[in-house]
């Protein structure tokens, strides 16, 4: 619910996925991203959150043909290319995420970890990836 309030307000951009060939109905998963910063060691890097990556139950770890990967790839990917934009115009150097469960859903962590993310420090739950 905050991550729909946060778009009502214009602060977060959430974005859900559909089969453009509609031989799959309704919706396959959303992410929703803001700007933020990245505080870390008394330094602040302005940041690409990733609030909110879903995708429906129905279509967890599938691989539609016509789509040719996940749709939490897909989701991913789009979320590294809006965030590589914002770096682009605005001087943002990361795109950050928090994994949903944190540090023991090894599955989720090991996606992530291939997408290129890495954790900040030991410490921290935050996952990054440099955008510059």
């Amino acid at each position: 619910m905050q991550t729909l309030s946060d778009a009502s307000l214009g602060n977060t951009l959430v974005t859900k996925v559909t089969d453009s060939t509609k031989s799959i109905k309704g919706t396959l998963g959303l992410v929703a991203l803001s700007v933020g910063k990245l505080e870390l060691d008394e330094k602040s890097f302005p940041s690409v959150i990733i609030d909110y990556l879903f995708v429906d139950y129905e279509h967890r770890n599938k691989i539609y043909e016509h789509l040719e990967e996940k749709v939490s790839t897909s989701l991913l990917y789009y979320a590294i290319q809006t965030a590589e934009e914002i770096a682009r115009l605005a001087g943002v150097r990361y795109l950050i995420l928090r994994p949903d469960g944190g540090k023991e859903h090894e599955s989720l962590i090991s996606f992530y970890q291939s997408m290129h993310f890495k954790y900040m420090t030991d410490k921290h739950e935050w996952m990054y990836l440099k955008l510059t």
